[in-house]
C-alpha cells in the first residue's frame, strides 16, 4: 500500500510539472509570437477623409443665401479611427467628427444634415456609397454643438491583394443638393 501511495504522489508530480511546463511553453511561444508581430511592419490603413468643399453646410430654407437669413450650418471638423486587415479585406472603424451652429431662423432645438460615406477603388472608381443622416439637438441656451457619428466601412479584398489596401479611400461629404453645388462651383459664399 505504501508503494502505490508513493506511486501515486510521483505521478502526481511529473503531472503537475507536465502542466507548469506546457504553461511556460505557451508563454515562451506567445512572447515569440508577439515579437514577431512587433517585428513586421504594420499594414497602412487606406485613406479616411473629408472632402474639401463638402465639409461644411448651411440651411437657408427656401430663402435667398443670406446671413441673416440662415437656418443652421455644419461642418465636419475632423476623423479619426483605425483599420484591420482580416483574411477576407479590411475592417475600418473610425470618428466623423461634426459641429453644428444655430441660425437665426431655426424654430426648435433640433436639426439634421444629410451627408454621405464613399468607398474608391484605387482607379478612382466609387465602389459604394451610403447616404446617412446626422442629427443635433440643441440645448435652450447653446448655438452651437458637437457630436461624432462612430462609423464602420469594410472593403472586401482578397489576401493577395492586400499591399492594394492604403489605395483604397473612405471619403465622406455632406449631400449638397443642385444649388449648393452650383453656388461652390462659382465660388459665391454667403
Amino acid at each position: 500500500m505504501k508503494l502505490s501511495s508513493y506511486t501515486l504522489g510521483l505521478a502526481m508530480l511529473v503531472a503537475l510539472s507536465a502542466c507548469s511546463t506546457s504553461k511556460a511553453d505557451k508563454i515562451d511561444a506567445d512572447k515569440k509570437e508577439a515579437e514577431t508581430k512587433k517585428d513586421q511592419p504594420l499594414p497602412i490603413c487606406p485613406q479616411v477623409a473629408i472632402i474639401r468643399d463638402l465639409d461644411d453646410m448651411k440651411d437657408f430654407g427656401t430663402e435667398k443665401p443670406d446671413p441673416a437669413e440662415l437656418v443652421s450650418q455644419a461642418r465636419m471638423l475632423n476623423v479619426t479611427g483605425e483599420c484591420e486587415y482580416k483574411d477576407n479585406g479590411i475592417d475600418v472603424r473610425f470618428d466623423l467628427n461634426f459641429a453644428a451652429a444655430k441660425g437665426p431662423r431655426l424654430g426648435g432645438l433640433r436639426v439634421s444634415f444629410p451627408y454621405f460615406i464613399a468607398v474608391v477603388a484605387p482607379d478612382k472608381t466609387i465602389l459604394n456609397k451610403d447616404k446617412m443622416t446626422v442629427e443635433f439637438s440643441f440645448s435652450s441656451d447653446k448655438k452651437t454643438i458637437e457630436h461624432a457619428e462612430s462609423l464602420h466601412v469594410f472593403i472586401p479584398l482578397p489576401k493577395a491583394q492586400r499591399s492594394f489596401g492604403p489605395d483604397y479611400q473612405v471619403l465622406s461629404g455632406f449631400q449638397l443638393d443642385e444649388d449648393q453645388v452650383k453656388m461652390i462651383r462659382g465660388g459665391a459664399k454667403p
